[in-house]
C-alpha cells in the first residue's frame, strides 16, 4: 500500500478505512493508536480537511498491517 496522501480529507480517509476493514471497529483501533478520543477521530473523519498527523499515522499503520487494504 502506498503511504496515505497528506492531503487526504477526513471523509476520503473514512471511506478508505471502511472499505479496508468492513465490519471492524477501525475507528476504535485508530483512536487507540493515535492516543486520542473516539469523538476526536470521528469529528475529523467527517470533515473535508486533512486530519491531524496522529490520525493519519494511525490509519497508515493499520492499512499497512492489513494485506487486503491495497
Amino acid at each position: 500500500m502506498d503511504r496515505l496522501e497528506t492531503t487526504i480529507t477526513g471523509r476520503a480517509l473514512a471511506l478508505k478505512m471502511s472499505a479496508a476493514f468492513p465490519g471492524a471497529d477501525w475507528v476504535g483501533l485508530m483512536k487507540d493508536r493515535a492516543g486520542v478520543s473516539r469523538d476526536y477521530v470521528e469529528w475529523h473523519l467527517q470533515e473535508d480537511m486533512t486530519p491531524p498527523d496522529a490520525i493519519l499515522a494511525a490509519a497508515d499503520e493499520l492499512l499497512r498491517q492489513n494485506p487486503g487494504a491495497h
